[in-house]
């Protein structure tokens, strides 16, 4: 008897351990199931954050031209408002270009091409682009001496991104003749450069809600440069004060600074 309870239970598990491995396919692809419909669904949330921060972006720059066509009313005013259409315009096409840098399929798994590069050009040509895009109003720029000393590992194209961003912001947050300063530390622990401007200090209303791409008091091109700025191992700061300014901070790991000037 002992030795048929033995074979009966021995039976028993055999039927128990086959059942659990023939269920193990099915939880597999339901865990698989489970997990694509939680990231689609991250998606469609950065998706909509996205479209809402465009589409305030597109109501304030359409307002502005709305006010700007008022202004060609009067023959005195008709040319600096057609240059500030242009403007505006060309703001509009920026917009474009950093919602479909957003939605490509490889936005969140960017490969980075790294090479040294040395940060005064970089800053110089996109502080060239701005005040291009600017038409007639300008900026007044300071640019920190000790930035000419500084070599970073990182993607040109990223990088330049990012800092055509962080300073586009600064122009459009700032007035004509306002001055928009840049300046550099480095530091044991990491790298600093800092993009300072006197405007308005007004953070951008987040528009919507609910998860996905946190973007909260920043617009579709700071939210861009935070994201190449993250795929370097760094992130991005903002602070702003009313009728005082804003301050842009973009941070790095020491692994990334190649050079640094000597500070006292």
């Amino acid at each position: 008897m002992d030795g048929v309870a033995v074979f009966l239970s021995g039976a028993a598990l055999g039927v128990g351990l086959g059942g659990l491995m023939a269920t193990l396919p099915w939880r597999a692809a339901r865990a698989r199931a489970q997990a694509e419909a939680e990231l689609a669904q991250s998606g469609r949330a950065t998706l909509a954050r996205l479209v809402g921060l465009a589409l305030h972006e597109c109501r304030e720059t359409t307002l502005r031209l709305l006010g700007e066509a008022q202004a060609l009313a009067s023959i005195a005013a008709a040319r600096a408002s057609a240059a500030a259409i242009a403007g505006l315009s060309r703001s509009l096409l920026g917009l474009a270009d950093d919602l479909e840098a957003h939605l490509e399929p490889s936005a969140s798994r960017k490969v980075l091409h790294e090479e040294a590069l040395a940060l005064a050009p970089l800053i110089d040509e996109a502080v060239a682009t701005i005040a291009a895009s600017l038409g007639p109003s300008q900026r007044q720029w300071r640019v920190a001496p000790e930035i000419a000393t500084l070599s970073l590992l990182a993607d040109r194209r990223a990088l330049r991104q990012a800092l055509i961003r962080i300073l586009g912001h600064a122009a459009r947050s700032s007035h004509h003749g306002d001055w928009i300063e840049i300046t550099a530390e480095a530091r044991a622990e990491g790298f600093s450069l800092a993009v300072s401007d006197e405007g308005t200090g007004l953070a951008v209303p987040e528009p919507g809600g609910g998860n996905g791409l946190d973007s909260r008091g920043i617009g579709l091109g700071l939210t861009l440069a935070r994201a190449l700025i993250e795929a370097h191992g760094g992130r991005l700061a903002i602070e702003a004060t009313p009728r005082i300014g804003s301050r842009v901070t973009l941070e790095l790991p020491a692994t990334r600074l190649l050079r640094a000037a000597r500070y006292a």
